[in-house]
């Protein structure tokens, strides 16, 4: 899944502009393209739209989600979008699930690029073994912005810590890339996350980062 923390450069929006609102059913075409944009080379976006799609469907039929969009008040504009879960081992099982129906999605990436085979696999025992874990944290799944530097990700990220502690969550947990991602780091340790330890998943290495929600 998406490592949380993406910005991207657009045309500068200032900060009273933002408005955070749920993700809704049709906001799905604008929250792909703001992710294939702020996620490039990642392994969703190279599993393409239907699949990037099929994911974001799933994250709003899950009841314990927690997906909110950033919009520009006075344009409607969709900027940008966090995703998270109160339970992510109950999404990670319903992800799983749903695999059959994504196989026609799943068929189209592998033609398109045949060597995204090794990172199915892997991804496919990541999800079974996130579905099994015993997490009593909040998860930020993804948070990705359509306008760098215009204070859209600190919105969001405020929305989302308060709809995680207004549900009764204590604590907050993300992964991101540890290598050529400092900004991204200095955005979540400036606002109160801190290092938990360090994954790898292929090649990638990343750092878990956890906050306590006061």
């Amino acid at each position: 899944m998406p490592t949380a923390g993406a910005l991207i450069d657009q045309p500068r929006v200032g900060k009273s502009q933002a408005r955070c609102r749920p993700m809704q059913q049709s906001d799905l075409e604008a929250v792909v393209k703001v992710h294939q944009a702020a996620f490039p080379g990642f392994f969703l976006t190279r599993m393409g739209r239907p699949f990037l799609r099929a994911y974001y469907q799933a994250v709003l039929d899950f009841g314990a989600s927690i997906a909110l969009i950033a919009t520009d008040e006075n344009t409607g504009a969709v900027l940008g979008f966090a995703v998270g879960f109160r339970d992510p081992q109950g999404f990670y099982a319903l992800f799983a699930h749903r695999r059959r129906r994504l196989l026609p999605a799943i068929a189209l990436a592998v033609l398109r690029d045949p060597t995204l085979v090794k990172e199915i696999l892997r991804n496919m025992r990541r999800v079974e073994a996130q579905a099994r874990a015993s997490v009593d944290a909040v998860e930020l799944s993804s948070i990705a912005v359509a306008a760098s530097g215009a204070g859209v990700g600190g919105v969001l990220l405020a929305a989302f810590a308060t709809h995680a502690r207004d549900g009764g969550a204590r604590s907050l947990f993300l992964t991101t890339d540890a290598d050529g991602n400092d900004a991204v780091r200095h955005f979540y340790e400036r606002r109160g996350f801190t290092l938990d330890g360090h994954e790898d998943r292929g090649d990638r290495r990343l750092c878990r980062y956890v906050r306590t929600l006061g």
